[in-house]
């Protein structure tokens, strides 16, 4: 059974660098965790509004009043209506608020790859410390005891393997993450159809934007 003695044990045995590894996975997981509940909640949302604006013609989304409001009202909402007059007009406010809405839809994740492909990377600096301090007692005292040596260079991979241990975990979270995002994204494409399409205040281009 795992006991607070245990950890701290094997916190000890991989050196400073093993906290630095505890530090980074813990804000891993929160950052995990808030962002999972965020896009959920965007999704659910979302395809609500996308239902409503789909059944309903005179539908618009709730005004956004707070963290909570789905991309699919924010982007409805922040589109300048008294200045759109034709399609060609719609698309690029449409296609200019989807890029200022993109990075926050993503929010955290670009931060969530960089902590997963920093991890592996702590566990090598704490494995190349470990083996320099290896090296060094050997210098100091010899090789006269094995055991104390395979013991030492133990001590040093335990950094690398918890690095390893807790980066793959962060890659598929982020991965899982990632296409939640994707999902998101698709919802809003559609609902942004939908808007377009159900103008009759503005004129019908001729060709379509390209």
């Amino acid at each position: 059974m795992y006991t607070v003695e245990g950890f701290l044990t094997v916190m000890d045995k991989g050196g400073p660098v093993m906290w630095v590894i505890f530090a980074v996975a813990w804000l891993a997981l929160v950052l995990l965790v808030e962002r999972a509940l965020r896009l959920h909640t965007w999704i659910t949302q979302a395809k609500v509004e996308q239902q409503g604006l789909t059944s309903q013609r005179d539908y618009q989304p709730p005004r956004p009043n707070g963290r909570g409001v789905s991309p699919v009202a924010m982007l409805y909402h922040s589109l300048e209506w008294q200045d759109i007059h034709d399609h060609a007009t719609l698309d690029k406010q449409i296609h200019a608020h989807l890029a200022e809405l993109l990075p926050k839809l993503e929010g955290v994740l670009p931060t969530i790859a960089v902590l997963a492909s920093l991890l592996p990377m702590l566990g090598l600096l704490g494995t190349v410390i470990g083996m320099i301090q290896v090296f060094e007692s050997i210098a100091i005292a010899g090789t006269g005891d094995p055991r104390q040596m395979a013991d030492g260079i133990s001590q040093a991979l335990l950094t690398t393997a918890s690095g390893l241990i807790i980066a793959i975990p962060v890659v598929f979270f982020h991965h899982l993450l990632a296409k939640r995002l994707h999902i998101l994204l698709s919802i809003v494409e559609q609902s942004v159809h939908v808007i377009r399409q159900r103008q009759p205040g503005i004129q019908e281009d001729v060709h379509e934007p390209g």
